[in-house]
């Protein structure tokens, strides 16, 4: 299995990684400490998994899905950190 890593990001000043592998997009994150982290299942469309299964994409799926998958995990992400931080958003 691949697994496919894309770039960190920063929010909060916590890191957030994204990754792929098989048909799972997950992302991590650590704040104060501890990990979190979180899943969503995405299914590749049937054009590209042939493109993919004859060599001609490197990758099951378009940049679109890709870009759209990591958009949602960073909102996901935000989301757990301004938990875990609490009130401390209010006050920057």
């Amino acid at each position: 299995m691949t697994i496919h890593t894309y770039k960190t990001e920063r929010y909060r000043g916590c890191p957030i990684y994204y990754r792929n592998f098989s048909h799972c997009f997950e992302y991590l994150t650590v704040v104060k400490g501890e990990i979190y982290t979180a899943h969503i299942g995405v299914i590749p469309t049937n054009i590209n998994r042939l493109l993919h299964a004859i060599g001609a994409e490197k990758s099951e799926y378009s940049q679109q899905q890709q870009k759209k998958a990591v958009i949602y995990l960073r909102r996901l992400a935000e989301t757990t950190i301004d938990f875990v931080l609490g009130e401390n958003k209010n006050k920057k």
